[in-house]
């Protein structure tokens, strides 16, 4: 059971998450803006496409976030069972962190190699 001040960190995180995603989803903020898909700059569609990506997370955390203080307010799921389930969600955000890590560092340094030793 969460405790009131909890609860009220809760509520101001959520408000903090909401204002960042408003702000990140919207493509006025983005690279490019304004431009059509093949007036791109390579550099833009990447950026661009990173700027979604962080929208989108920011989004996954905000809802995850409002999620957890629904089901504290009604209730709706037993404690135990509560703490069970976050563990497994907390264990497979970790692992799908882990590997979107390895997989951005992989091409990171692929495009450094080809950049840096002419290596393809």
């Amino acid at each position: 059971m969460m405790r009131p001040d909890q609860l009220q960190k809760l509520q101001e995180l959520s408000e903090r998450l909401a204002d960042s995603f408003l702000l990140e989803a919207d493509p006025a903020e983005w690279p490019g803006k304004g431009k059509g898909p093949v007036d791109l700059t390579q550099q833009e569609r990447g950026d661009r496409y990173w700027c979604k990506k962080n929208a989108m997370a920011t989004g996954g955390v905000l809802r995850f976030t409002l999620d957890l203080m629904g089901k504290h307010q009604t209730g709706s799921t037993p404690p135990a069972e509560e703490d069970a389930d976050m563990d497994k969600r907390i264990k497979e955000a970790e692992r799908r962190a882990a590997e979107a890590t390895k997989r951005v560092l992989g091409k990171a340094k692929a495009a450094f190699d080809k950049r840096v030793h002419g290596k393809g």
